[in-house]
């Protein structure tokens, strides 16, 4: 409400992205953000690929997801894995479970609000949580073509609040056969 339905601001971003080493060659990097999604939340989730041969039958393990970690950054700090695991007894079922940790749980001291360390940094004069010239100039390097095709191409695609974003997300991911994760 009170947003103009012509405003240009762009509250959405998707993009792969893949670097350029022999270490991570053909390891595509999903990002996304936005504003009003469907939940907010900051997280990093790496998934691991499926082995080439599981030694189990493909009934035992059909129904099974990606093995992951995913480090949550806010608003529940912490650290989920997600792997299979064989369901204890004589039959062999294979099923998706996860190991959780919670600072929030784990312990009695609150963190620090979000910005309550930076502002300390600050007034320590300790730079490190603070990008250098170097990394906000190669954050340029990545978002300035996306800020050229769209004053010479075209808009970002619309999308609803309360959603995860435009469909054309779902169908850049569909393309290289994956899905975005629900936090």
């Amino acid at each position: 409400p009170g947003s103009r339905p012509d405003s240009p601001t762009a509250t959405y971003a998707a993009r792969r992205l893949d670097v350029d080493t022999r270490r991570w060659a053909g390891v595509p990097f999903y990002l996304r953000t936005g504003k009003r999604l469907g939940k907010r939340v900051t997280e990093i989730a790496v998934q691991f690929k499926r082995a080439p041969h599981l030694p189990f039958e493909t009934t035992a393990t059909r129904e099974l997801g990606a093995n992951a970690v995913v480090i949550r950054v806010q608003p529940d700090e912490g650290v989920t894995l997600r792997f299979g695991a064989k369901v204890p007894g004589t039959a062999m079922e294979v099923r998706d479970v996860s190991m959780d940790f919670s600072y929030g749980s784990s312990f009695t001291e609150s963190s620090p609000e979000a910005y309550e360390r930076l502002i300390l940094d600050v007034l320590l004069g300790d730079p490190p949580l603070f990008p250098t010239t170097k990394e906000v100039e190669l954050s340029w390097e990545i978002l300035d073509p996306i800020e050229e095709f769209w004053s010479t191409l075209g808009q970002p695609a619309p999308y609803r609040a309360g959603t995860w974003g435009p469909k054309e997300a779902d169908d850049m991911l569909a393309r290289d056969g994956h899905h975005w994760r629900k936090p």
